[in-house]
């Protein structure tokens, strides 16, 4: 299978994509948290160690 992605070009167009893509990125790990086997409260905190941990990153 070929696959060919076109990047954009322009500063604000790269831009919009990574926030997009971002986006995408926070959406899939909510929803994977959201079907783990365990209580609110624990996923609750795993959001927040999952932030902290990100910001400390940055």
């Amino acid at each position: 299978m070929d696959v060919f992605l076109i990047f954009p070009k322009s500063q604000q167009a790269q831009k919009e994509l990574g926030q997009q893509l971002a986006k995408f990125q926070a959406d899939q790990a909510m929803k994977n948290i959201q079907k783990l086997p365990c209580g609110t409260e624990q996923k609750l905190e795993l959001v927040d160690a999952s932030v902290k941990h990100l910001k400390a990153q940055q």
